[in-house]
């Protein structure tokens, strides 16, 4: 989740001052909890929290001030952040594993049909997409990638 692109890249696109990894599997692996948070780039704090834990510090004006870049293991992660009230207005996808039961979009996404149904809610609630596993690299569609896993999976 936080590897040397990441840590790169987009911290210096994004400019955080935390960098927030929301999964409740890595808050639950010390080890890799423990090597997110040795990954982050000098001047930003890495956290791993809970999903339940990410929705009650977004609610909490002692950290108004803070910019976070969040990272999410799932879009089935980012949806339960989103709906328990996390304000998220633009959700990268950088990138999504291929395995057993999905489907290629394109050279670094791979989608089952749970994924397609979970971006599809998350579009609804109002959150737009910038689908780039680098900000060096052309945005891509993800209208187009969601109706191409569509009529893969069918």
């Amino acid at each position: 989740l936080l590897h040397g692109q990441v840590a790169t890249t987009w911290t210096k696109t994004t400019n955080p001052n935390r960098i927030i990894v929301v999964s409740d599997r890595v808050a639950h692996d010390d080890l890799r909890k423990q090597m997110i948070e040795q990954a982050a780039p000098p001047g930003v704090r890495a956290h791993v929290v809970p999903i339940n834990k990410m929705i009650q510090v977004a609610k909490d004006p002692r950290f108004g001030n803070t910019k976070a870049l969040l990272l999410f293991e799932t879009p089935q992660d980012a949806l339960r952040a989103i709906e328990g009230g996390v304000d998220i207005k633009e959700l990268n996808i950088g990138s999504m594993a291929h395995s057993v039961g999905k489907v290629v979009v394109n050279k670094a996404i791979a989608m089952d049909q749970d994924d397609v149904e979970t971006l599809e809610k998350i579009k609804e609630l109002g959150v737009t997409f910038d689908v780039r596993k680098v900000p060096a690299d052309s945005k891509e569609n993800m209208d187009s990638l969601l109706k191409k896993a569509k009529n893969e999976l069918k």
